[in-house]
């Protein structure tokens, strides 16, 4: 037997929302970081520099390289861990590792270089909450920057 809801209940029962994943949040986040990243450091045109070849390109045409892989979250969102890498170098020289580590330590100096090595083996867990914190951070910050974007 088929119970019928009429046309009233059903108007009057609430729909859940769907809540994106986690790992929904985490690409968002992945994508708006990235942006920020391949842009703060970008001329008015929109010009960067790659930090392992020096060569320059369009942002868009670029990579937010990591230097301590993206596997190890907790420094997967560290400014300090990522710079604009174009994609011969962080795709297919598998991130120049010995040039970024120089570039690591040339920009923030050994103690840095040090701690993210250290961060490296920290076990770190971010809850929705503090995802969206981040998405939300790094979207005011590109808002902020006035460089060419498209």
């Amino acid at each position: 037997m088929v119970a019928h809801i009429n046309a009233k209940e059903r108007k009057t029962s609430k729909k859940r929302k769907k809540s994106v994943s986690l790992s929904g949040l985490e690409k968002n986040l992945d994508k708006v970081f990235s942006q920020y990243i391949r842009l703060k450091d970008a001329d008015e045109g929109g010009t960067v520099e790659c930090v392992t070849c020096n060569k320059l390109f369009f942002w868009k045409e670029t990579d937010c390289g990591h230097f301590i892989k993206r596997q190890h979250r907790s420094v997967r969102w560290d400014e300090r861990n990522v710079g604009v890498q174009c994609t011969r170098c962080n795709h297919y020289m598998g991130g120049r590792q010995d040039d970024y580590s120089r570039y690591i330590i040339d920009t923030y100096g050994h103690s840095v270089f040090e701690e993210l090595m250290a961060l490296k083996y920290k076990t770190m867990k971010f809850n929705r909450l503090d995802i969206q914190q981040k998405i939300d951070e790094y979207k005011e910050k590109l808002g902020r920057l006035n460089v060419r974007r498209d």
